[in-house]
């Protein structure tokens, strides 16, 4: 199966990481930008955690706000967006959509075990709750096979409805470079999924030079491209 056709972004952009300056990663977005510049990325998204996650895991942060609207690219041409990775609170259709109480047109979506309050026998409730409400601003789905939230997923629904709403998913470059994803459900997924993203998920310099590179080492391995 050959599904290169259904992937948005296989060049040099990735849509998929995190910042010391309001998030859990261990670079700033200076450090960051200087250094995607040299492994050839043309465009990337600063995408950190949520509010809501920030406060659950006690992180203290600079203003975010001023961070995403004053600050301007002054080292290369790489395009930069600030997005924020909106988190599935229960299984009606809460979501945590903002930090510092700030808000964008687009988000991720993703589903986390600490963040998201109800049991995980729900989780396809809460996608599918979450999707329904607020489908014209997700801009793709982020890491649906983590292993740790994946247990009771029906990959096979959450594809289905994604498409239908034309959601992308993503396959996460980290997570299959650190052991994190569920291979059989992520196998699945790419059977029936219509377009998706390949992203690092980088929580650090080493992780955005190597994490996709090596979704794509495992696409090509496994005769996916």
């Amino acid at each position: 199966m050959n599904i290169k056709d259904k992937i948005i972004n296989l060049d040099t952009r990735d849509y998929h990481m995190h910042s010391l300056n309001f998030s859990d990663w261990f670079n700033s977005v200076d450090e960051i930008v200087k250094f995607a510049w040299d492994i050839w990325l043309t465009e990337i998204a600063i995408t950190d955690h949520s509010q809501y996650a920030i406060d659950i895991h006690s992180r203290k942060s600079p203003s975010w706000r001023w961070l995403a609207t004053r600050w301007k690219n002054v080292f290369n041409n790489i395009n930069v967006i600030f997005w924020v990775e909106w988190d599935i609170i229960n299984d009606y259709w809460d979501v945590s959509f903002d930090i510092q109480w700030k808000e964008w047109n687009f988000i991720i979506l993703s589903l986390h075990k600490k963040p998201y309050k109800w049991s995980l026998e729900n989780v396809n409730l809460a996608y599918e709750n979450a999707i329904k409400r607020h489908h014209k601003k997700i801009k793709f789905i982020w890491h649906p096979c983590l292993k740790e939230t994946s247990e009771f997923l029906d990959i096979g629904k959450l594809v289905i409805l994604a498409n239908k709403y034309n959601i992308p998913l993503e396959i996460n470059g980290a997570g299959l470079m650190l052991w994190k994803i569920d291979l059989e459900k992520q196998k699945n997924m790419l059977e029936l999924w219509d377009r998706f993203y390949i992203n690092s998920d980088a929580h650090n310099l080493y992780e955005l030079k190597e994490a996709r590179n090596f979704a794509i080492n495992y696409l090509k391995e496994n005769w996916y491209i």
